[in-house]
């Protein structure tokens, strides 16, 4: 009997081993899958921000070139795409949209002062698009 007794012993405390590993074996593989999850949302994230961010400047340049050309005087039609562009924007460009439509809102305007601005504002978007 001691000896069937100790086999019981012996299977018992080999399932419970068993047991122990597999629960650590578990937890280790559910964290890693979280952390690869947060780490592929993240990924996603960022490239819409980047796909939001290239359609917003496009738009605010687009509005800045008709603003400038066609309707210099009206700037109704640059302001929808102006707080598109300042939301999506990070500080750096910020200034640099900023410093673009103040130029435009100017009586007189100088064309190698507008395009200055504006080459600023593309050096700026170029950036944030490149991150």
């Amino acid at each position: 009997m001691d000896s069937a007794f100790y086999t019981l012993i012996g299977a018992l405390g080999g399932i419970l081993i068993t047991q122990v590993a597999n629960y650590f074996l578990e937890d280790k593989k559910s964290k890693n899958l979280i952390q690869l999850k947060s780490l592929e949302l993240q990924h996603t994230r960022h490239h819409d921000l980047l796909k939001e961010r290239r359609k917003a400047y496009a738009k605010y340049l687009e509005e800045v070139d008709m603003s400038r050309v066609a309707h210099p005087s009206n700037l109704t039609s640059c302001v929808a795409s102006l707080y598109g562009a300042l939301i999506v924007a990070t500080d750096d460009t910020t200034k640099d949209i900023k410093a673009v439509f103040s130029i435009l809102r100017q009586d007189e305007i100088g064309t190698d002062e507008f395009l200055n601005a504006k080459r600023g504002l593309l050096t700026s978007m170029q950036k944030d698009l490149q991150d």
